[in-house]
């Protein structure tokens, strides 16, 4: 059964300090665990422990046994304390956090998505989730945006994040590299050109600011072509923007669309 060390443990992740200390986050659901471990995750995800009900167990017993992972039988009183979900589930996983950050070299060969101060966890997961949906593996966020192992993170992309890559650093620097000379560079702006008359260019960095105050100017140096996704509406003006999340999915499928 489940120790009282291994609830402080698992409720101590709920914080990003916590995270970075154990090098571990919390999966939780039937479903993301289930792909987590049927092998559609990214291979440095290691799962760490397993805490599940006994139904559960009893149901994925052979697998378990043969993929040699650890399973602490919780029954639902106790997963109910542990768990950051409005209904819990039958089991949660602890993930190794995967170490290191993508070169420069890996994120200059492929398109690109960029982010600036992302703070929303659910934007961020969404944002994950239609990367993955688009092939899109290699996200960029400035370090004081939403942490990517958070729980509201990791339950929006609905697992996403255990195959596409988020690093964080200063997009700046980043776009000063001898790697980024030559790169396309987009910022998305409500004032930009039409992104439906245009086609982007191979490999670009899309470049989104946050939710509230858009895209800072000192980007601007950097920006071959500001892009705005236009509003249809029959409605005046109609809504004043666009969600980041769906933005993105806009600029990705327009990306398919441009030959990436």
């Amino acid at each position: 059964m489940i120790s009282s060390s291994q609830i402080k443990l698992i409720r101590s992740l709920q914080q990003k300090k916590y995270r970075d200390l154990h090098k571990l986050y919390v999966m939780e659901g039937e479903k993301l665990v289930g792909e987590l471990t049927g092998g559609r995750a990214g291979s440095d995800h290691r799962v760490h422990l397993i805490f599940a009900g006994r139904a559960w167990i009893t149901q994925n017993s052979a697998f378990l046994k043969d993929a040699g992972l650890e399973v602490v039988e919780t029954d639902p009183s106790v997963m109910k304390k542990v768990s950051s979900l409005v209904t819990p589930t039958q089991v949660l996983a602890l993930v190794h956090i995967p170490e290191g950050q993508a070169s420069e070299a890996d994120l200059a060969a492929s398109p690109l998505l960029a982010f600036e101060s992302i703070r929303d966890p659910g934007n961020l997961g969404t944002i994950i989730r239609t990367a993955d949906w688009f092939g899109i593996d290699q996200i960029i966020c400035t370090p004081d945006s939403a942490d990517v192992y958070n729980p509201k993170v990791v339950q929006a992309s609905m697992g996403a994040v255990t195959r596409v890559r988020v690093s964080y650093m200063e997009i700046t620097r980043l776009l000063q590299t001898a790697s980024f000379q030559g790169k396309a560079v987009y910022g998305t702006f409500l004032d930009g050109d039409n992104v439906y008359q245009m086609s982007l260019e191979k490999n670009p960095l899309i470049l989104f600011g946050n939710e509230s105050r858009g895209l800072s100017d000192k980007y601007d140096p950097y920006i071959r072509q500001r892009v705005a996704i236009p509003s249809f509406s029959k409605k005046g003006a109609g809504s004043e923007s666009l969600n980041v999340a769906s933005s993105v999915a806009v600029l990705c499928s327009e990306l398919i669309r441009s030959g990436n």
